[in-house]
């Protein structure tokens, strides 16, 4: 598919492979600058000072079970070693107060980039920052590998000789760890460690790195162009439906508006490129019985999650019990405080909503203090957002889970009424839990029923797309691409494509794979192609009998669940965007925006005449 990659790591320590296409770029290390604002405490700078430039061992965000026995494996590593050393506290918690050898100083969190051009070496857990920053400051490493990537980082530095080999965390002993120290501080490895200092130097910013990595993959030119036709300096976010080679930004999109050349109607999303990053499994077999599996797979975690949605639904329900007895529990000093806070800041907020009400409109602000209010013509008055925070003193606090947690009145009757969940009022009932259960039945229930009533889409699907990308198992590069499905339109057309490109690719097969054979093999290839004909006759033909079935059956699918989609909200936002962006031109820019759009506009009218012209002869024809 051929997707940019953009990797933050140094090309020295890493190099790039050379399978890997130009898509793909090593950008270099990232690094933040917090030594600038730091101030080391004083007992740290007089540690530094008092001798040779120590190790720093620490382990960062890395909590282990036993925080007192590694710290003695620590300090005992240090003492057969014969260094100095800072050892990171972490979120380990490591440390032994009152035990710290004189040799060894308890470091709080200390910037890196500040402390690490201090040391003669570091040991850590092989974080991808923590490795990056080390290396940069030109520090021979070892790494103590935990989880994830830290195994990869601690053979990449050793492997460059610019440290010690990784031992893993549960095989580390203080030996081990001494000697790695020992190995850090040759002359060998603070030439290496060097070394990576000065390519990571001249590899430069790797976030400027990164950022021209990104700008240089972006299509900018041809026909996937993310440029606005109009505005050129602007990203194009619609595609004018009568003429799609027509692409606007916002910004254009709603001066035509304005100009009432265009509706919005008229106007669709643009997707700029398109990635299948799945285009169905490899052959009909194994894609039809992996289907059948995920379909039972679903039925199965839809009734058999049950339990665990009954278990969080009584511990919710646990957990709004407990917390409705602690809003009651001060129920008798609130009544006995008629004047309480929520009494004071409902008069306060009664007071505000009022003045905001009284004052006169020529004191009421236009602009606003930094002039954008104006912008925000649909925005809440002042009088509402009085209103709004009136209501809100009012009004007792809820929980996420509308659960009143501020004070209650006073009053019996009306707490039951406001809480009849409370397990203190008479209202409470066990019917409320069974219903809740029975919901939570149901939910199970339905998505069993509907991991039963996709099969026929799944397994027809799956056994479609496995006949028809079957022959390139055997080296077939004529089998074309299937249509992305976004609906019962793209689906019906998919559907299409397969019965008449799967049976027209199938019988010309049997001629033009044997020809093409001839002219690239010879006589070899004439057998070859004779089998890649007569195999894609039959596969391509079943293709065409399964896929229009399959496909019609995915786009009705999809056709569904689009009210599930963003769609609606994202138009809503462009829609938006371009009219801010039109109401904060200034006026010397509209003049020339319009002025642009005007011309083009012209272009396009022509272009969409010449279109229809087109297509009316055609139609004669």
């Amino acid at each position: 598919m051929k997707v940019p990659y953009t990797y933050l790591w140094s090309p020295g320590l890493v190099p790039k492979p050379s399978d890997w296409g130009p898509e793909i770029d090593i950008a270099g290390f990232v690094f933040l600058d917090l030594a600038s604002s730091f101030k080391p405490p004083e007992t740290l700078s007089e540690f530094l000072e008092a001798g040779e430039p120590p190790v720093y061992i620490g382990f960062g965000s890395i909590v282990v079970d036993d925080p007192d026995k590694f710290t003695s494996m620590i300090f005992e590593a240090v003492k057969l070693a014969g260094v100095r050393a800072l050892v990171s506290k972490g979120w380990g918690g490591l440390g032994d107060e009152g035990n710290t050898p004189e040799n060894v100083y308890m470091l709080e969190n200390t910037p890196h980039d500040w402390l690490f051009p201090r040391v003669s070496a570091v040991i850590h857990h092989g974080g991808a920052g923590t490795t990056a920053i080390g290396l940069k400051c030109g520090r021979p490493t070892m790494i103590v590998p935990f989880f994830g990537d830290q195994p990869f980082w601690g053979t990449m530095v050793a492997k460059a000789g610019a440290g010690a080999e990784p031992i893993p965390y549960k095989h580390l002993t203080a030996e081990g760890l001494a000697e790695g120290l020992k190995q850090c501080l040759t002359p060998e490895a603070k030439t290496n460690a060097q070394k990576l200092a000065r390519d990571i130097e001249h590899e430069g910013d790797g976030a400027q790195n990164a950022l021209d990595s990104f700008h240089r993959h972006l299509p900018l030119q041809g026909k996937n162009s993310m440029r606005c036709s109009v505005i050129q300096d602007k990203v194009a976010v619609w595609e004018f439906k009568q003429a799609s080679l027509l692409q606007l930004s916002a910004l254009a999109a709603a001066m035509l508006v304005e100009k009432k050349k265009i509706k919005w109607n008229d106007l669709r999303l643009v997707r700029h490129k398109e990635w299948n990053d799945f285009e169905g499994p490899g052959e009909p077999f194994t894609g039809g019985g992996l289907a059948l599996l995920n379909s039972a797979g679903g039925f199965v975690k839809g009734i058999g999650g049950t339990p665990v949605r009954w278990a969080k639904t009584i511990k919710k329900r646990e957990r709004k019990q407990e917390r409705r007895r602690a809003s009651a529990s001060p129920k008798t000093s609130t009544e006995a405080r008629p004047s309480g806070p929520s009494n004071d800041s409902s008069r306060k907020a009664s007071k505000a909503m009022s003045a905001a009400k009284s004052k006169p409109a020529a004191q009421k602000p236009q602009d606003g203090e930094h002039g954008v209010e104006k912008l925000l013509s649909n925005g809440p008055s002042l009088e509402s957002r009085g209103q709004k925070q009136y209501e809100e003193a009012t009004s007792p606090s809820v929980d996420r889970d509308g659960v009143p947690v501020g004070p209650v009145p006073s009053d019996k009757q009306s707490d039951q009424a406001a809480n009849p969940g409370d397990p203190t009022s008479p209202g409470e009932s066990e019917d409320n839990l069974a219903e809740d259960l029975a919901v939570d039945a149901g939910v199970g229930l339905a998505k069993s029923g509907e991991a039963l009533a996709r099969i026929p889409m799944d397994l027809s699907l799956a056994i479609a797309q496995g006949f028809h990308n079957a022959p390139r198992l055997y080296g077939d590069t004529t089998v074309r691409n299937p249509t992305r499905i976004t609906g019962i339109k793209s689906g019906l057309r998919a559907a299409g494509e397969e019965l008449v490109f799967g049976v027209y690719d199938g019988v010309t097969g049997l001629w033009l794979q044997p020809y093409h054979g001839v002219r690239e093999n010879g006589a070899l290839g004439l057998v070859q192609g004779v089998g890649k004909g007569v195999g894609g006759f039959i596969l391509k033909d079943l293709a065409a009998i399964f896929g229009p079935i399959g496909y019609t059956m995915k786009g009705v699918h999809k056709e569904l669940g689009k009210k599930n989609q963003p769609t609606n909200f994202i138009r809503r936002s462009r829609v938006a965007q371009g009219q801010l962006e039109l109401r904060t031109l200034t006026p010397e820019m509209r003049t020339a925006t319009e002025s642009l759009v005007e011309k083009a506009w012209v272009v396009v009218t022509d272009v969409v005449r010449e279109t229809k012209m087109a297509d009316e002869r055609g139609v004669r024809e």
